[in-house]
């Protein structure tokens, strides 16, 4: 109980930023549940679950320019998700429409310096922003659309009524992060609330669709072409085979485990190439193998790590990320596992596939690296396939959407 009682210390004064309010709650709280007797009061915490169910009930304004309302969670620099939010906003914006952020608990240091971390970490937009303390019928201003963007704010967009329609940006199928339990339970509910679903890709419109009958309408990836490109610096010299693997255990839907189990495989059989964690940066690691460990980068640094990189290990239990598109785009062959919610973007004309085992997976990035010219043929096939992507394409399927037009549910173009 006295280690139990300091690890939960450390944990609260590791998570002191405001930034990561909600991730040093949502720690300790885990913590204090499976280490100690939990004396919280779960009506105060999750009583919000139990807010009216409100239907939109306005009339749409009948004008082009919307006016847009997202309910977001806590603001984090970083954050793959917000990339995805923000660089819509700004396309909205640019299409001539309004949009309002409101902070689902509040804003510490207020919308100034709110807006200063959205503008410095994500993309420029003109977004006013506001607090969501009370979670009312009326919390918001009139709006045509009202927009959650992840599981609990989902509960707040249920209780609001003034809007004409309610939309849910979906990017990954949350309940699958938690265990069996109320959260997972919670989770799964809020895509039972007769939303509209805009996800990122097929596999999570197919999932909606079938388990829940949630009407969807999926949207695709691209990158960001100033930040990532096959031609310009590399962080490490190209004497060396090097294979990125990104590294992040604290977030176990990327295989942290089954990843190093995969490149202690490879090193076996190819002592000489050498590994790089990319966002690894806890504590020193005990491998068989020697790995580079560059931290957390800033985005202007990804696009020459990943150019001084053959290939890379990126793996995914859940919603595919932007990265495999990110380093496709740099020249970096991409090795992921198999399965729907990977191949909605990934198939064998642009990355290497393997079943989710250590060895499955150390096969692929071995056969790669030993082919010389099947890389180099993977390679271009996968830079030609990114090339294609178009954000404004497919944020413009988002707008269209919200403008109330219909769109397809069979996006091909997802698939290619």
């Amino acid at each position: 109980m006295a280690s139990a009682g300091r690890y939960l210390t450390q944990m609260r004064k590791l998570f002191r930023r405001g930034s990561l309010q909600h991730a040093r709650s949502a720690v300790v709280k885990r913590l204090a549940r499976k280490y100690l007797r939990y004396s919280g009061n779960a009506l105060a915490e999750y009583g919000w679950v139990l807010n009216p169910d409100r239907p939109a009930r306005l009339a749409r304004s009948g004008s082009e320019r919307l006016r847009i309302s997202w309910i977001l969670p806590a603001i984090a620099p970083a954050q793959g998700g917000w990339f995805n939010i923000v660089r819509t906003i700004q396309q909205l914006e640019s299409a001539g429409h309004e949009n309002r952020l409101y902070i689902l608990g509040g804003i510490p240091k207020g919308s100034a310096h709110a807006g200063e971390i959205i503008n410095r970490s994500y993309f420029k937009i003109q977004a006013e922003i506001y607090p969501l303390d009370d979670v009312n019928g009326n919390a918001i201003a009139n709006c045509d659309a009202l927009i959650a963007t992840s599981w609990r704010t989902a509960y707040a967009a249920r209780s609001i009524g003034n809007t004409s329609r309610k939309y849910y940006f979906v990017q990954d199928l949350e309940y699958l992060f938690y265990p069996p339990g109320s959260l997972h339970t919670f989770a799964r509910n809020s895509y039972c609330f007769g939303f509209h679903g805009i996800t990122a890709g097929t596999w999570i419109a197919d999932a909606l669709r079938t388990e829940f009958g949630m009407e969807c309408t999926p949207f695709g990836f691209s990158y960001d072409r100033g930040a990532y490109a096959k031609t310009g610096e590399r962080m490490y010299s190209a004497k060396k085979r090097r294979v990125l693997f990104y590294a992040r255990p604290e977030t176990e839907r990327r295989g942290f485990e089954l990843g190093l189990l995969a490149l202690a495989e490879v090193a076996k059989h190819l002592p000489d190439v050498e590994f790089v964690l990319a966002g690894y940066a806890g504590e020193p690691l005990d491998l068989p193998f020697k790995v580079i460990l560059p931290g957390v980068l800033p985005l202007s640094r990804l696009g020459a790590l990943y150019r001084s990189c053959d290939a890379a290990l990126v793996l995914s239990h859940t919603n595919l990320s932007l990265l495999p598109l990110e380093l496709m785009a740099c020249g970096c062959a991409v090795i992921s596992n198999s399965g729907p919610n990977t191949e909605w973007l990934l198939n064998a004309g642009n990355a290497r596939l393997a079943n989710p085992d250590p060895v499955s997976l150390a096969a692929a990035l071995i056969d790669i690296l030993e082919d010389d010219a099947a890389r180099k043929k993977l390679v271009a096939s996968a830079l030609a396939f990114a090339e294609s992507t178009d954000w404004r394409r497919e944020i413009g399927i988002i707008e269209s959407v919200l403008s109330g037009q219909a769109i397809s549910a069979d996006r091909e173009a997802l698939h290619a």
